[in-house]
C-alpha cells in the first residue's frame, strides 16, 4: 500500500513535469523553428541581395562600356592617342573596379590606360602583329563577339580580373576600333569579408566550374601568387564550399542543410548572371549549432526555471501529503489500536483540513462510547473474539471441557448494609479490580459479575491444555492479592474482606447465547452451577478453596492437595471428593 503523501508528490511531479515538459518542449520547438526559418529568409535575402549586386555590377560595366565607346565615337573621330588618352585616363580614375583599358585601332596600334604603381598611366602606339591584331579586332573567340570573357588569373599582378570586348565604329557605322576592359575581381572577396559577421556566416562567390571568384580566404593581395591559375573550390582548404558545390552539381540551386566534419550548416545559394555562358553562384552558409545556440541558451533556462519549479511543486505536495496523512495515519493507528480494544485517545491536534478535523472530531467521540461500552464487556474476551472472527473460526456454541472458578464474599449482606450505595459500589469496583487481574493474567475469562460473586473460565475460547491448573494458579493469587487488599483496608480501620472461591472442571456449552439484540459470550451447563455450589460448601465447611476432584484429575502441576470434604452436591448422584491446597 502506499501513503497519501507520496501518491500525492508523485502525482503533482509526474503532472509538474509533463505539463512543464509539453510546454516547454512545444516552447523550444517553436523557437528552433522560428530560428531556423528567420535564418533562411536572412540567408536568402543575402545571396539574393549579393546576386542582384553582382548583376547590378555587370550591369554597370556594360553601360559604362557603351557610354565610352559613344564618348570615342563622337570625340575622337580618328582614335588620335591625345584625345584618346584625354577620354580613358578619367574613366580610369573614377571606376574602382577598373584594372585597365586597352584600345586596338584599324592601324595595328592601340593604346593602354591603366593603374601603375599607384596612379593612372598610359602606354602608346604599340604595334600588333597580323595575328595579334585579328584577335583583338574579331574577340577571343574569333568570331567578333562581344561581352564578357571568362575569369582568368593575370600572369603578371596575380589578380583575377574579368575581360569585357567591345567593338565600336564612327558616327558613320565604319568599325574603327576595339575597347577590351580588364576589371579587378579581387575586391569583391573584401566586400563579401563584411558579410562575415559575428555569426560565422561563410559568404563566397563561384562559377558552374567551380572557379573561385570570392571568397574569405582570397583577401589580401598577395593571397593569389600561390596559384598559376584561377582557382578552384577544390585548391582551397574550404569543406563547406566543397560540399556546397557538390550539392549544386547534383540538387541545383535550393536551400541545404549539409553535414561536414560532425557540424550541420544552413546554407543558401542563389544563381546570378552568367558570365561567358558560366553562371555565377552567391553562397551564404552558418552553423546550425550558431543559429540555435540561442535556443539552447534558452533550453537550458527553461529546464533550469521547470526543475525548480518541479522541487517547489514536490514540496509543497510534500508539505499537503503530510498535513493529510499525519491526521489520517493518527486515525488508522487509533482504529488498529481500537481492534484489539486498546483505546487511547489520539493527542488532541487540530488539522488544517476542515473534513479531516471533522473525522477526527467523530473518531474521538467513538472512543469515548467504546471506552464506556467496554467497561461492561470483558475486554480480553471481546479481543480474543475478534481474533477468532479475523481467523475465520467463529464463535458458535460448542459443548467444551472447561475449568470455572466461582468466588463470593463471606458475610457480604452483614458488610453491605448500613453502607450507602454509593460507598458499596466504590467497594465492589476496588475489590473486583483486585480479583480480576489474576484471571486475566493467567489467561482467564472474566464471564460475569453476580453481586459480590466473580465467575470466571478456562479452555474458551482457546484451547489451553492446562487450563486446570491455570485456574488453581489464578484462585491462589486471588487469595494472595486479597491478602494484600485487606492489610490496607485495615489500615484504614474497615473491616476485612473474607474470599471464598470454588473450582470445577466439567463440560459446558461455551459460545454466543441470547437474542441477536443481545448475546453473550459465556458458558451453560451442570458444571457451573456444581462450581457455585463448591464456594457455597465453603461456608459450611469453613474453607476459603473448595476444588473438585475433577479438578484434581485434570491437573498437571504438583500440588500440595488436602481432603476436606466429601459431599453429594445438589443435582448429582454420587458423592465428589472436595480438596484444598496448602
Amino acid at each position: 500500500m502506499t501513503s497519501v503523501r507520496v501518491v500525492l508528490t508523485v502525482g503533482v511531479a509526474v503532472f509538474v513535469f509533463v505539463i512543464g515538459g509539453l510546454v516547454g518542449g512545444l516552447s523550444i520547438w517553436g523557437g528552433v523553428t522560428s530560428a531556423l526559418e528567420l535564418t533562411r529568409s536572412s540567408q536568402i535575402q543575402q545571396t539574393a541581395k549579393l546576386a542582384e549586386t553582382v548583376n547590378a555590377f555587370v550591369q554597370k560595366v556594360e553601360q559604362d562600356v557603351l557610354t565610352i565607346a559613344d564618348v570615342l565615337s563622337e570625340s575622337a573621330q580618328e582614335l588620335e592617342n591625345r584625345a584618346v588618352i584625354h577620354v580613358l585616363k578619367p574613366f580610369a580614375q573614377n571606376k574602382e573596379y577598373l584594372n585597365d583599358i586597352t584600345l586596338v585601332r584599324k592601324n595595328r596600334t592601340n593604346v593602354w590606360v591603366g593603374h601603375w604603381q599607384g596612379r593612372v598611366t598610359a602606354e602608346l602606339n604599340i604595334e600588333l602583329d597580323e595575328e595579334d591584331y585579328r584577335y583583338a579586332i574579331r574577340g577571343r573567340p574569333g568570331d567578333g563577339t562581344e561581352g564578357f570573357d571568362d575569369v582568368y588569373l593575370e600572369t603578371t599582378d596575380k589578380r583575377p580580373v574579368v575581360s569585357y570586348t567591345k567593338h565600336f565604329s564612327d558616327c558613320c557605322g565604319t568599325p574603327v576600333g576595339t575597347l577590351y576592359l580588364d576589371i579587378g575581381l579581387a575586391t569583391l572577396s573584401e566586400a563579401l569579408s563584411q558579410d562575415q559577421g559575428k555569426d560565422q556566416r561563410s559568404v563566397f562567390v563561384f562559377d558552374s566550374r567551380g572557379a573561385v571568384i570570392a571568397h574569405p580566404s582570397m583577401i589580401g593581395k598577395d593571397a593569389y601568387k600561390v596559384f598559376h591559375r584561377l582557382p578552384r573550390i577544390s585548391d582551397l582548404d574550404d569543406p563547406v564550399a566543397s560540399a556546397v558545390l557538390k550539392k549544386i552539381q547534383t540538387e541545383g540551386v535550393n536551400f541545404y542543410d549539409i553535414q561536414v566534419q560532425d557540424e550541420a550548416w544552413l546554407v543558401s545559394v542563389a544563381r546570378m548572371q552568367a558570365i561567358d555562358e558560366k553562371a555565377w553562384y552567391a553562397v551564404s552558409a552558418v552553423p546550425r549549432r550558431v543559429v540555435l545556440g540561442p535556443m539552447i541558451d534558452r533550453a537550458w533556462m527553461v529546464g533550469i526555471i521547470g526543475l525548480l519549479i518541479l522541487i517547489a511543486a514536490v514540496a509543497i505536495a510534500w508539505v499537503m501529503g503530510r498535513s493529510i496523512s499525519t491526521p489520517v495515519s493518527r486515525l488508522a493507528l487509533a482504529a488498529d489500536a481500537v481492534r484489539t480494544l486498546n483505546i487511547e485517545m489520539p493527542t488532541e491536534r487540530v488539522s488544517r483540513f476542515s473534513e479531516l478535523n471533522s473525522a477526527e472530531q467523530a473518531f474521538r467521540a467513538m472512543l469515548t462510547g467504546l471506552e464506556v461500552f467496554i467497561r461492561y464487556v470483558p475486554k480480553n474476551l471481546v479481543r480474543r473474539l475478534i481474533q477468532l472472527e479475523s481467523k475465520g473460526r467463529g464463535v458458535e456454541a460448542e459443548e467444551r471441557e472447561v475449568t470455572i472458578l466461582f468466588t463470593d464474599i463471606a458475610g457480604y449482606t452483614s458488610i453491605s448494609d448500613g453502607m450507602d450505595p454509593k460507598s458499596l459500589a466504590e467497594l465492589l469496583n476496588n475489590y473486583f479490580e483486585v480479583l480480576v487481574q489474576p484471571v486475566t493474567g493467567r489467561g482467564g475469562t472474566v464471564d460475569k459479575f453476580i453481586g459480590d460473586a466473580l465467575m470466571a473460565f478456562w479452555n474458551a475460547p482457546d484451547h489451553q491444555e492446562d487450563h486446570a491448573d491455570l485456574a488453581l494458579t489464578a484462585a491462589l493469587e486471588i487469595q494472595k492479592v486479597t491478602q494484600a487488599f485487606n492489610h490496607e483496608r485495615v489500615a484504614k480501620g474497615e473491616k476485612p474482606l473474607v474470599t471464598r472461591i470454588g473450582v470445577h472442571t466439567g463440560r459446558v456449552l461455551v459460545g454466543n447465547i441470547g437474542a441477536s439484540e443481545r448475546m453473550n459470550y459465556t458458558i451453560v451447563g451442570d458444571a457451573v452451577n456444581t462450581t457455585a455450589r463448591l464456594e457455597a460448601l465453603g461456608k459450611d465447611i469453613g474453607e476459603t478453596l473448595c476444588i473438585s476432584s475433577d479438578t484434581r484429575e485434570a491437573a498437571q502441576a504438583d500440588y500440595v492437595w488436602r481432603e476436606v470434604h466429601r459431599v453429594t452436591l445438589r443435582g448429582r448422584s454420587q458423592e465428589t471428593q472436595v480438596y484444598s491446597i496448602d
